[in-house]
């Protein structure tokens, strides 16, 4: 397993200097640590360090057993409920979309829980503990307090997956209550979590309902971590109007059906824009779309596949290196924005954005 997965990278991987790396000395010293490796936990750190010497992204390696399945696991049960901070059994507000949010909710902020599946909660204990489970319940009852009433309630819970989930879509929707209010419902606002076949679909779904009757587009990368559907992005983002037709006594219609390339744009990047964002970046900024706003992009991009070993493990192959035109390795450089702006911990923690507000004033002024 391990001189496969040396033997795979030697073969494959991107740059043929491999970063600087001597790989045959890189070997010849981690296989000096194979005499001691008793279990797959150990394996999996000698790889892991021996990919980490090639100081490149994409890399990969796991390897799993009987030996390593666990037989407990703790899973929360969501029910969207966001507590407060300081108070931390103190209801504040619900999450759009959530099982609390759906329900006809009796609760209200500022009610206080005070059990769980009949079980009284300990506020001098993490109140997590209380929602931990083997798995995720059907149901679950919370007990609340208001004043001197008591009431329950039965929610059917979700995974923590779900619930980031919805965390995240109101993030996303905070965004776009910005841009609207910002410009009088002049500029589209779009989202790309990331450049997956899924996420390029609710894309040209935005571009061609709510982009198409606005004046002008942001399409935000932020935290986008990639994919590969940089192209289709693109090439619908780079189609200008060049002429019109219309039907006898009909209205005049443009060709092609969407231009959005005919209408300001800004591209918003940040640190964590990486891998398949960042070509799409650097494509904006060569396409000459529109201005790029944000910080450097993250210096992830290398396109890659995946191996089966002998033993069922796998390694991944960074193969496809990514260079602009002047022949600049992306993997090592990025993309830098037109405008530098960077958010801070402290606009997130004050629900600042000075990043998308700069982007909204950079088009208010192209219209």
């Amino acid at each position: 397993m391990f001189y496969e997965n040396w033997a795979a990278l030697a073969e494959n991987f991107y740059d043929i200097n491999y970063h600087g790396v001597d790989w045959e000395t890189t070997k010849t010293y981690y296989e000096s640590f194979l005499p001691y490796i008793r279990n797959r936990e150990n394996l999996k750190t000698l790889q892991v360090d021996m990919l980490g010497e090639l100081n490149a992204s994409h890399l990969d390696f796991r390897t799993s057993g009987d030996e390593q399945k666990t037989f407990y696991e703790q899973k929360t049960l969501g029910t969207g409920i966001i507590f407060d901070n300081t108070n931390p059994y103190l209801v504040k507000r619900f999450v759009k979309k959530s099982p609390i949010d759906i329900l006809d909710n009796p609760i209200k902020p500022g009610d206080e829980l005070i059990s769980v599946n009949h079980k009284a909660v300990d506020k001098s204990k993490n109140r997590n503990q209380f929602f931990n489970e083997t798995e995720i319940k059907e149901e679950i009852l919370l007990s609340f307090k208001r004043g001197k009433n008591v009431f329950d309630l039965k929610i059917h819970p979700i995974d923590t997956r779900s619930l980031n989930d919805l965390l995240y879509d109101e993030w996303i929707a905070g965004k776009q209550e910005m841009v609207d209010k910002a410009s009088q419902n002049r500029i589209a606002y779009v989202y790309m979590k990331d450049m997956g076949t899924g996420s390029l679909k609710d894309f040209l779904i935005d571009m061609t309902t709510e982009a198409y009757h606005k004046d002008a587009l942001i399409l935000d990368l932020r935290y986008n971590r990639g994919g590969n559907v940089h192209d289709d992005v693109l090439q619908f983002l780079s189609q200008k109007h060049y002429l019109n037709w219309k039907y006898r006594n009909g209205n005049l219609s443009p060709q092609p059906h969407f231009t959005p390339g005919s209408k300001p744009m800004v591209l918003l990047i940040n640190e964590h824009s990486l891998s398949d964002a960042e070509m799409t970046a650097e494509g904006f900024k060569q396409l000459h779309l529109g201005k790029i706003i944000g910080t450097e992009t993250y210096r992830w991009i290398i396109f890659t596949s995946a191996r089966m070993m002998v033993d069922g493990s796998y390694t991944r192959l960074p193969a496809w290196g990514c260079y602009k035109l002047n022949g600049d390795d992306m993997e090592k450089t990025g993309v830098a924005p037109d405008i530098y702006i960077k958010n801070t911990f402290m606009d997130r923690l004050n629900g600042t954005d000075p990043q998308l507000e700069k982007a909204i004033q950079e088009i208010l002024q192209d219209l």
